[in-house]
């Protein structure tokens, strides 16, 4: 009784508010739209300028103004960038009137070159660009950028559809994978040039340098086309920075906020300011004997007294166009960002040797301290001339440096001769990326025009001083501090420096070829890269027995007097020249009313040369290679209507060797010494197909895109076991270990994408779905008791997914929109699936990343017209990294001297190896807009 009660007090409010407005049934309602691109004008204002009723365009694309009088309104319909409309209507007694619009947009275009407005940082303008484009992509816009939970532009890569996230060791997002693709097959442009990479031995590029705020928009292309560089099986990923506005534009946004690993420990920090930058034989030459007295101990003084550390972030955009015509263009965009981070991570440290049968062994268990004080700095300016209505200059800068101050405290406590070891260590490492480009448009005639580019860039990578060293002390609790023992220290200088010279030219004609539309286009790009890297590492030892009393007491020396000289026994110090020429023929074809083809091929000639400060004895110290590689390309686009369209594409890519790769000998990696491999490798190649449907409405924001895809990858590079001095060995020892990296014949990678976006009014949901399979076959190591009761090993092949693929990824967003009150609210969920983290030398050994599940949340709230006030979490379910290898841990205890292991939570079917916990993060800031 008591809830029909309820529902009948319910039904009487309704009749009453029914009949209440009766005097006022009239209602305006419909939809209000771009006049190109059919899409919706969301957030547009609709206005009666008779009453001073207003209302917002909301994400469906509709408006309604209800409970009006009967009589005569002007209606005017408002939107930054487009013209306003004005409507003269008459509403009679209890009449709804259906009124659709049509905006017509206000920027000025330079024939094909768009000079970009405000509009072009929308989801609008991003849809628009996905459908019209003609490889397969997928846009992330800066509004969408702005309103999601992350700051920089390797955390904002995870809401791409099939993209996961390689982590650092603080949990930033720093790597991307595409489709199952790790970072060696991804290429990075900005504004369209690809830039070098500041990572000491790799070709990519880690995206948590640049700050999301100073992008236009996020290109994620995961088909190619001839005019594009060719080095991309996995995908291209262009950021496209902020262009010049059509009128004066002023952004400043300032945020606050902190990580909660930090609530329960100190974060730990130390003096940076003091470190030499350069090593002592840099300072005073190759042949310098270093003294004790060029190793200061202040970088290993840890200040533990810094409890909840408060993140800042700032940033500032400041645009405008000016002169006659306003034909210049302006824009200057800049972002600081000072984040505390940390992890607390347990670690079982394997024996680089496992047992008979490759049941794994440990050596300790450690637990890991993590303080990161990371400081990010992004600066873009773009400068724009319009000399008239065909011809446009463009000068694009862009700078990003990320420091990162690390401190890394870990205690084993596996007692191994009852002993446990106190691991300091501190890390200074800077990284940048400076790339200036300059730029021309020509329309040389009405059907042709040409484009072209000189671009120079230059990465870095410094670590200056990386300092450790350990004491050690014995569990007992009758100890005391006379047996804290001091053991060897360490300290390490390593920088490297990568720089491009490159031209890229495009000439596009278009014409009636079996009168129907035909585009030619050619072109090309030479690019000239040097790259250059020095690592220099000193050992210091104690005096034998010195009791650790803190490090301030710590006297060390060098065991023998070549300990203090600069080694360059390995391969670690080198130089590579990289010549990279390529042209292109490329046509695109209407072959039907709804038929379109595009194809043509690219050729790319690569040419390599590289020396090492390697014995003259050592072979290949230096070397020279090169490779021509034929790119064709095709892609088919058949439209049902204007909203629908299938595609069908096929291209052909490479992936070049890393540079590390190319150089023989002497990388030591963290469990086996590693050597390049001049002589046997091959660079990878690959065929990728591609099919896909994809439904834009013209109607609202609505999206459906279903996708397949497959690659079949030709020599693709895994690194492997083999002995010093053959790389077809059977059976080998384990002393002669060394890492390789091979090609092992072929791979397979194939998938099944889906896109969804609906909106409903205020209300939106996104979502995306990954399926992804692969296959390579490599060698691994296998350890067995030989008949003479000898431990050997012995090579067999091992079929696995590729390192970095996950089966499932999957992303969730809800969305709440609500122009007329000024409210953004996003709630996002990511889900990557299982994958291979680490490849093992050793079969059946691969480390397994475990399932992740992370939930972010932002919201942002209008105060006025012109300011905003928003807030960002991150990782709210506190989601674990957790490595794991696929053997029985129950078989694992009963094999000789195997030690239980915490952190077991299946017995019958894994063995966790590692476990890190980053905690949540939240920040508050005010942005304003002009």
């Amino acid at each position: 009784m008591k809830y029909l009660y309820h529902l009948g007090s319910l039904l009487l409010l309704f009749l009453f508010m029914l009949f209440a407005s009766n005097g006022y049934a009239q209602t305006i309602r419909g939809k209000v739209t771009d006049i190109v691109t059919k899409e919706p004008v969301i957030g547009a204002s609709v206005f009666l300028k008779d009453n001073g009723k207003a209302v917002f365009v909301q994400l469906d694309g509709n408006y309604q103004l209800k409970n009006l009088k009967s009589g005569d309104y002007v209606l005017e319909i408002h939107y930054v960038s487009y013209k306003t409309k004005k409507l003269n209507i008459s509403l009679k007694q209890n009449q709804s009137l259906n009124l659709n619009v049509e905006l017509e947009s206000s920027v000025e275009e330079l024939n094909t070159i768009n000079v970009a407005g405000e509009e072009q940082s929308g989801d609008k303008r991003s849809r628009t660009l996905e459908k019209n484009a003609n490889q397969l992509v997928n846009i992330i816009s800066a509004k969408n950028i702005e309103l999601s939970p992350d700051i920089t532009v390797a955390n904002v890569m995870q809401r791409v559809s099939g993209v996961t996230i390689e982590r650092s060791s603080s949990g930033e997002g720093r790597y991307p994978i595409i489709r199952g693709m790790e970072k060696r097959y991804i290429n990075t442009l900005v504004n369209g040039v690809k830039i070098p990479s500041p990572d000491n031995k790799n070709r990519f590029i880690p995206l948590d340098l640049f700050p999301a705020e100073l992008l236009e928009r996020v290109e994620v292309s995961k088909t190619l086309i001839p005019a594009m560089e060719g080095d991309a099986i996995g995908g291209t990923i262009n950021l496209v920075m902020k262009d010049a506005p059509n009128k004066t534009l002023f952004n400043v946004n300032f945020n606050q906020g902190y990580n909660t690993v930090f609530h329960n420990r100190p974060f730990v920090g130390f003096d940076a300011t003091i470190i030499a930058k350069q090593a002592p034989s840099e300072v005073n030459g190759v042949n310098y004997r270093a003294t004790p007295a060029d190793f200061p101990l202040n970088n290993l003084r840890f200040d533990r007294k810094r409890d909840n550390p408060i993140n800042t972030n700032i940033g500032l955009a400041i645009g405008t166009r000016f002169g006659k015509d306003n034909k210049f263009g302006v824009i200057v965009s800049g972002s600081y960002q000072n984040s505390f981070t940390g992890n607390n991570s347990t670690f079982f440290l394997p024996n680089a040797q496992p047992a008979v049968n490759n049941v794994p062994q440990f050596i300790e268990l450690q637990d890991r301290s993590y303080s990161q004080q990371i400081k990010r700095l992004g600066v873009t300016d773009k400068f724009d001339y319009k000399i008239n209505d065909r011809n446009k200059l463009s000068l694009v800068n862009v700078f990003v440096r990320l420091d990162d101050y690390q401190t890394r405290l870990i205690s084993d406590t596996i007692a191994l001769n009852s002993l446990v070891d106190a691991i300091s260590r501190s890390r200074w490492q800077y990284q940048s990326i400076y790339n200036s480009t300059l730029q021309g448009n020509h329309q040389l005639a009405k059907n042709s025009r040409l484009d072209w580019s000189l671009a120079y860039a230059d990465a870095n990578n410094h670590i200056p001083d990386q300092a450790e060293f350990t004491y050690e002390y014995p569990i007992s609790s009758s100890a005391t501090k006379s047996d804290y023992k001091l053991q060897p220290m360490k300290r390490t200088w390593a920088h490297n420096d990568d720089r491009d010279y490159s031209a890229y030219v495009n000439f596009t004609n278009n014409f009636e070829l079996l009168n129907r539309k035909f585009e030619l286009k050619t072109g090309g790009v030479e690019r000239n890269k040097a790259r250059g890297n020095y690592y220099n590492s000193y050992s210091l030892s104690p005096l034998v027995g010195e009791v650790y009393t803190g490090i301030d007491n710590a006297i060390f020396n060098f065991k023998t007097p070549d300990d203090a000289l600069f080694s360059t026994e390995s391969g670690n110090n080198y130089t590579i020249k990289e010549n990279i020429i390529a042209g292109y023929i490329q046509g695109k074809w209407l072959l039907t009313p709804r038929l379109e083809a595009l194809g043509g091929l690219r050729i790319e000639h690569t040419d390599q040369n590289y020396d090492t400060q390697l014995p003259t004895s050592v072979p290949f110290k230096s070397g020279k290679i090169w490779y021509t590689d034929f790119l064709p390309s095709a892609i088919f686009k058949y439209s049902l209507n204007q909203d629908q369209n299938f595609r069908l594409s096929y291209y052909r890519a490479l992936a070049r060797p890393a540079f590390a790769e190319l150089i023989p000998d002497g990388q030591q990696g963290e469990v086996f010494k590693e050597s390049g491999n001049p002589a046997g490798l091959n660079h990878s190649t690959a065929d990728n197909f591609d099919l896909k449907y994809e439904l834009f409405s013209a109607k609202n924001a609505d999206q459906v895109l279903l996708g397949a895809f497959y690659k079949q990858i030709q020599d693709p590079i895994e690194f492997a076991a083999t002995g010093r001095n053959s790389l077809v060995a059977t059976k080998i020892g384990i002393t002669e270990l060394m890492l390789l990296p091979q090609n092992f014949g072929a791979a397979t990678n194939y998938g099944l994408e889906a896109v969804f976006t609906k909106y409903v009014g205020p209300f939106g949901i996104m979502a995306n779905y990954t399926f992804t399979k692969s296959k390579i076959t490599s060698d691994k190591l296998q350890v067995y008791r030989n008949d003479a009761g000898q431990i050997v090993s012995e090579i067999l092949s091992e079929t696995r997914p590729l390192q970095g693929q996950s089966e499932h990824v999957g992303n969730l967003s809800l969305l709440y929109k609500n122009p007329e009150i000024g409210l953004d609210v996003q709630a996002a969920f990511v889900y990557t699936g299982r994958r291979i983290s680490l490849v093992s030398p050793y079969y059946g050994l691969d480390y397994w990343q475990a399932p992740t599940q992370q939930l972010d949340f932002s919201i942002e709230k209008k105060l006025s017209k012109a300011f905003s006030v928003y807030g960002k979490a991150n990782n709210l379910t506190n989601a674990p990294f957790i490595l794991e290898i696929h053997q029985s841990y129950n078989s694992y205890l009963q094999a000789p001297g195997s030690r239980p292991l915490n952190l077991q939570s299946d017995p019958d079917n894994k063995i966790i190896v590692q476990k890190d916990f980053f905690k949540p993060s939240f920040l508050l800031g005010l942005r304003y807009k002009l």
